[in-house]
């Protein structure tokens, strides 16, 4: 089962227009940090950090980001694989 706060994240702030609301999928991110309470925060950063400390694949973290947390944003498209996308989500959290 996904978390509640990653899937949040992909579904609300990567929902299909969400390059009309951020310049940039990192400012998705980190209007997530900004707007939500700390405890979400932290949830979804332990979500993303088990995710890949579990050593989950590229295409199980496409599968958890694109299919079961809706997210429109496929960092793929953009020469950007799906762990380093995590990677930078979770950096971008720890901010």
């Amino acid at each position: 089962m996904l978390p509640e706060p990653l899937e949040n994240l992909a579904s609300a702030y990567f929902n299909q227009d969400y390059d009309l609301d951020y310049d940039t999928p990192i400012e998705a991110v980190t209007d997530y940090r900004e707007t939500n309470p700390p405890e979400s925060v932290d949830t979804l950063r332990e979500a993303i950090r088990s995710l890949l400390d579990a050593g989950t694949s590229d295409e199980q973290l496409a599968q958890v980001w694109l299919e079961e947390g809706n997210a429109y944003y496929d960092p793929r498209t953009n020469g950007v694989t799906m762990t380093d996308w995590f990677r930078t989500m979770l950096e971008t959290l720890d901010q």
